[in-house]
């Protein structure tokens, strides 16, 4: 199984991360208003400036949503909407289609129905996906917040895809996951190992795709496709870490 060390010392190294529940905490009162690790954000700014590796965050927030949360600067990539947007790429940061419009405009008129029938619900619009959030009450009414889902579950959803995620149902016009973007920046970018860490089931489609040599982290509990898992976001911090300071000492054994 792919280790730490094997990663520290890849020829070409693609770390990728989750940011909600992986980088950053929730606060359900203010999406932008998370705390964040700092011990991850330093690992992750060590690592994005080392030669032969880059650093992506890959998050389920819409890609300005992304970018006025994260403090994260170039050459870091972000990648918003599961990877349908990507940061300083052409194709990445354009906005549905015709079709996809049409398929979203009517899953709004569905889904304002849940809204007016739960008002504390809250409906996240995002450039490719519409996403029902219950976090505001499930705390303090969770039989309430499980008939918001299971009401979600149940619209109509013609031309969209539907994931149930943690106090979430999101619907997505796009057919990008986090799955099909790990895949295309391995290829483009030669990685001969990939790092993903994520909480989430939205997560799934990016462990899945890893191959031996990568390595695939989950965050807390839960079934996963993952080969390894830490327990909280302090457990990704400690593991950010000890590769940025494994593949500092493989940088600078190069320059010798």
């Amino acid at each position: 199984m792919t280790s730490i060390h094997d990663l520290a010392t890849t020829a070409e190294l693609l770390v990728v991360s989750d940011f909600d529940g992986t980088l950053a905490g929730f606060n359900p009162s203010d999406i932008y208003d998370v705390p964040i690790s700092e011990e991850s954000l330093s690992a992750l700014r060590t690592l994005a400036h080392l030669p032969h590796t880059t650093v992506a965050v890959l998050s389920g927030r819409h890609l300005g949503g992304l970018k006025k949360v994260c403090p994260l600067e170039a050459p870091v990539l972000f990648a918003g909407s599961h990877g349908a947007e990507t940061s300083g790429e052409p194709s990445g940061e354009r906005g549905p289609d015709e079709q996809q419009q049409c398929a979203l405009d009517a899953l709004d008129a569905r889904l304002a129905e849940i809204i007016a029938w739960e008002p504390r619900t809250y409906l996240e619009r995002k450039p490719f996906h519409r996403v029902i959030h219950v976090a505001p009450f499930v705390d303090e009414d969770p039989s309430r917040a499980r008939e918001v889902l299971d009401a979600a579950l149940a619209v109509e959803h013609e031309g969209v895809s539907m994931l149930e995620g943690k106090n979430i149902v999101e619907f997505s016009a796009s057919e990008e996951n986090k799955g099909t973007w790990i895949a295309s920046h391995r290829e483009s970018l030669g990685a001969t190992g990939v790092l993903f860490l994520g909480d989430d089931t939205t997560d799934e489609t990016g462990f899945r795709i890893l191959r031996e040599e990568d390595l695939g982290v989950k965050v807390g509990e839960g079934d996963t496709a993952a080969t390894e898992r830490v327990a909280d976001r302090d457990g990704v911090a400690a593991l950010l870490s000890e590769l940025a300071a494994g593949r500092t000492r493989w940088a600078d054994g190069l320059s010798r």
